[in-house]
């Protein structure tokens, strides 16, 4: 109904004018009415102040005569105080002009697409209307020759999902759209291409290593170009690229010896890397003092830590020289930066603190560990009594299920009774 509303709306603004709108008449349309609504907090009060406006501000000009230039002005000039609405309102003209033929139609199409309304709960909607883009007959031509929408039409791959590719038949479109040469923006958005394909439970593993080695091409043309051949900006491509080629990324994590740890530091022991624990159950708990998740598992830790006390596991909770330390105890954050020796000292203080019954260590490794598939923190990892990644990425529920299996996988002793955390 709200819909036909705003269709019904735009029909009787249509009927009214036969002139193209011109940029002044859509700019001062999106500044009266954003004056309009903004001391408006009733949300349906503010949307029928919005047609109000919208409906009396375009009686001079046909909307339907708008440009695809047109749109992104509207949307520009209207921020985020209009998105939504504007979302709405637009709804009846883009489906209308993404009929148009040539690159106007393909333009709408993708400003179609791009300006969709809330589609929570409706995904579908947002893949099919992103299908509809990259299966336009102009797509692949017009794509090859517009840089300036390679960002937002990478991003909106990694959105629709790996799974969602297979289902919507468009995993050649994507592959499509990473041999275009992309500029820098689109190609470290083109991580989460990766990301969301090596994830899919629908993807075969060539399907999986195709999409990996396409973003990695892209990674390494930047190498070729002035602005990425040194400092920081050549640092951030290197990254992407030991991402892309490490054992999480290539698949060969899980199964295989651990990638090396080596500890500058670890309490309660001199252990130097992770051969050290062998003939044990090991559990690295990826963390760092400025990470409240971190932090909220610590009760869990603690009861892990009790629970297999007796027996061959050991938590080993990882973490690197970050420069700076999060005393949370007493909400302070204090700078160690060129001061190592002093942020290792300070662990010692936060452990007890935060009774910290587990081991911690400091990996010469950066914490967000490309080899582990660390993207975030917290994130576990099971290895088992030879060394192996068993597990990669588990959810904290599933951890002590994952360490009695190896324990028994080993003919080693195991608690009698089981830790279940759904339950609490």
């Amino acid at each position: 109904m709200k819909r036909l509303f705003y269709l019904l709306v735009l029909v009787i603004c249509a009927a009214c004018a036969s002139k193209a709108p011109t940029d002044t008449q859509l700019q001062d349309l999106c500044r009266n009415v954003g004056f309009a609504v903004a001391g408006v907090e009733d949300e349906a009060q503010k949307k029928a102040t919005f047609l109000e406006m919208m409906q009396k501000g375009s009686k001079e000009f046909d909307i339907y005569k708008i440009t695809p230039q047109q749109i992104d002005l509207m949307f520009n000039d209207g921020g985020l105080a209009l998105d939504g609405m504007l979302r709405e309102w637009f709804v009846p003209v883009l489906e209308k002009k993404s009929q148009s033929r040539g690159e106007e139609g393909l333009l709408f199409t993708f400003y179609r697409w791009k300006y969709l309304p809330d589609t929570y709960g409706h995904e579908e909607v947002y893949w099919n209307a992103y299908k509809a883009l990259l299966f336009h007959p102009d797509f692949r031509e017009w794509f090859a020759k517009h840089e300036d929408y390679a960002k937002d039409i990478i991003i909106g791959a990694a959105r629709v999902g790996g799974d969602q590719w297979v289902d919507l038949g468009v995993f050649d479109g994507i592959t499509g759209l990473l041999k275009n040469p992309l500029p820098a923006s689109a190609v470290f958005s083109s991580m989460d291409v990766f990301n969301t394909a090596f994830v899919s439970k629908k993807l075969s593993a060539e399907q999986k290593n195709e999409i990996r080695e396409l973003v990695l091409g892209q990674y390494e043309a930047l190498l070729g170009t002035e602005r990425y051949a040194t400092g920081r900006r050549r640092e951030k491509v290197d990254e992407g690229i030991r991402y892309l080629e490490s054992p999480y990324a290539t698949g060969t994590l899980v199964g295989n010896t651990a990638p090396e740890l080596d500890f500058i530091w670890i309490s309660g022991g001199k252990e130097k890397s992770l051969a050290d624990f062998q003939g044990k159950v090991v559990v690295l708990d990826f963390w760092a003092t400025k990470c409240g998740p971190c932090i909220e598992t610590f009760p869990h830790m603690r009861e892990l830590r009790e629970h297999y006390a007796a027996y061959p596991v050991e938590i080993v909770g990882v973490t690197s020289i970050m420069g700076y330390h999060v005393d949370s105890k007493n909400g302070k954050f204090i700078s160690t930066d060129g001061k190592p020796e002093y942020e290792m000292d300070l662990m010692k203080g936060f452990m007890k603190d935060m009774g910290m019954t587990w081991r911690v260590a400091f990996s010469r490794q950066w914490v967000m560990n490309p080899d582990y598939g660390v993207l975030g923190i917290p994130h576990l990892t099971v290895l088992d009594a030879d060394g192996k990644v068993r597990y990669n990425g588990i959810e904290l529920s599933d951890l002590p299920a994952c360490i009695d299996r190896l324990l028994k996988e080993k003919g080693m002793p195991v608690p009698g009774k089981t830790i279940d955390w759904e339950l609490k």
